[in-house]
C-alpha cells in the first residue's frame, strides 16, 4: 500500500511540473522572405512545436541591357513576386536555454509572374522589333511575353535559433537555417502570334528551359528571421 501510495505521489509530481512547464507563445516576425506571426507551444523544457505564416511582396520594373549597340529595342520587364508561405517546425533545446536546433517544412504558395513587352519605337509604323532570345521579332507578334515561375509546394526546413525564454512576458528570437525549395517550372506564353511562329515558338522554349536551368542554381535558399515573443 505504501510502494502504491509512493507511486502516485511520483506520478503527480511528474503531471505538476508538466503543466508548469507548459508554455504557449504568440510571436510577430520579420524575415528575408515577408512579415507575419507564429504561434508556438512547449510541452517540456527540450521540445516545442511552431506554426507560422509570412508574407510579402516584391515588385521591380527595368530595361533588358543593350546587347546589340542598338539603344531602344530593349525589352522591357514588369515583375510581380507574391510570396506566400506557411510553416510548421519542431524545435529541440539540447541545453535546456536559449539555443535551439530547428527542423521542418514550409508550405510554399509562392508565385512570380514577369511580363516582358516589346516598347521600340521606329520611323515607319509597324516595323518596331526587339531582341527575344537570338532573334529579333516585331513587336506584333512577340506581344506580352508572361513568364511565370512556380517551385514545390512541400520545402523542407533545417536550421537553429535562439531566443531568451523568461517565465512569462516578452522575448526577443531569431532564426537562421536553410530551405530546399527544389527545382523551378517556368512556363512562358505569348499574348501576339508567337504561338503560330515557329521560329519565336521555339525561343520561347528555349527560355523557358535556360531559366528552369538557371533557377536550379538557387534550390537552397537561405532563412532569417528576427522576432519578439510573449509567452504565456
Amino acid at each position: 500500500m505504501q510502494s502504491l501510495i509512493l507511486r502516485l505521489a511520483a506520478v503527480c509530481i511528474l503531471c505538476s511540473s508538466a503543466q508548469v512547464f507548459a508554455q504557449f507563445t504568440a510571436r510577430a516576425q520579420i524575415s528575408d522572405i515577408g512579415a507575419g506571426a507564429e504561434a508556438g507551444y512547449r510541452w517540456d523544457s527540450k521540445w516545442g512545436l511552431r506554426i507560422g505564416f509570412l508574407r510579402g511582396t516584391l515588385d521591380v520594373d527595368f530595361d533588358a541591357e543593350d546587347t546589340n549597340g542598338f539603344e531602344g529595342d530593349e525589352l522591357e520587364y514588369d515583375s510581380d513576386v507574391d510570396l506566400e508561405n506557411s510553416s510548421v517546425l519542431a524545435d529541440w533545446h539540447p541545453w535546456n536555454r536559449y539555443f535551439r536546433m530547428t527542423g521542418g517544412i514550409f508550405l510554399n504558395n509562392s508565385n512570380a509572374t514577369v511580363v516582358t513587352r516589346c516598347n521600340a519605337q521606329a520611323l515607319v509604323p509597324g516595323t518596331a522589333s526587339c531582341e527575344f532570345g537570338n532573334s529579333r521579332f516585331p513587336a506584333a507578334i512577340l506581344g506580352d511575353v508572361t513568364t511565370k515561375v512556380d517551385f514545390d509546394t512541400v520545402a523542407p526546413y533545417l536550421g537553429v535559433g535562439w531566443g531568451h525564454r523568461p517565465a512569462s512576458g516578452f522575448a526577443f528570437n531569431a532564426d537562421l537555417g536553410v530551405v530546399y525549395v527544389g527545382s523551378a517550372s517556368v512556363e512562358m506564353s505569348s499574348s501576339g502570334s508567337c504561338n503560330t511562329n515557329e521560329q519565336c515558338r521555339n525561343e520561347i522554349e528555349s527560355e523557358e528551359r535556360e531559366i528552369e536551368d538557371e533557377l536550379d542554381k538557387y534550390r537552397f535558399l537561405p532563412f532569417v528571421s528576427l522576432g519578439i515573443s510573449y509567452l504565456f
